[in-house]
């Protein structure tokens, strides 16, 4: 049965969207915490791997799609755990080419929009979130047997602007109910939905090209 594009990009989203919503929930309850990227973030990748490939119906397919998914977010989050240290330094360095010393107020607030309370740091690691979206979508695009390139560019983009979306989005919706843990929820499930959707795009233009060819 072929499915449509947009009913796949639905799918994604919303399998990426719950292990989003899921990897939040753990760090909330974690609360102090001040880095995203760790282990329980796998969850994205183990629902998100059941939306890329629940239409197959294929049980052991559905593992495969998933375990490999894990997998290649913990390779990821070692190396993106690294450099830890590194990618925000570069980060600033790049920023600082383009804006004043002395940051206006308005600025700083929006800097502070792309992390959570009390001290949690989002949109400041976006390049770590790029690295691990990279060998995220490369073992996704392993296990469908589809072109890497085009999943693993889309993957490290994803993650990096759902790691500055996410947070921004998060916290005007969040701060309406007053209760920091919508805060959590609503970051993490949009930026796995934004991940999910990237990779989804991926596989689905790649998978269409190899049946035309």
């Amino acid at each position: 049965m072929e499915i449509s594009f947009k009913k796949y990009l639905l799918s994604a989203a919303i399998g990426f969207g719950i292990g989003g919503a899921i990897w939040g929930g753990i760090l909330y309850s974690w609360i102090p915490v001040e880095y995203p990227i760790d282990i329980t973030g796998a969850f994205i990748c183990i629902f998100g791997g059941i939306g890329l490939s629940i239409f197959s119906k294929d049980i052991k397919k559905i593992l495969k799609v998933s375990g490999l998914g894990v997998l290649g977010y913990l390779i990821g989050f070692v190396f993106a755990f690294l450099g830890i240290y590194h990618l925000p330094i570069w980060w600033m360095r790049v920023f600082s080419l383009f804006i004043p010393a002395q940051l206006p107020e308005n600025i700083i607030n929006f800097i502070d929009f792309l992390g959570l309370n009390p001290a949690l740091p989002i949109g400041t690691y976006w390049l770590n979130f790029s690295l691990v979206g990279i060998f995220i979508g490369l073992f996704f695009a392993i296990s469908l047997k589809t072109k890497i390139w085009p999943v693993i560019w889309r993957g490290g983009i994803g993650f990096g602007l759902g790691s500055l979306i996410g947070p921004v989005l998060g916290n005007l919706i969040g701060n309406l109910f007053g209760l920091l843990v919508i805060n959590y929820l609503l970051t993490f499930s949009l930026i796995g939905a934004i991940f999910g959707i990237f990779l989804a795009w991926g596989i689905y233009k790649s998978q269409k090209a190899n049946i035309k060819n």
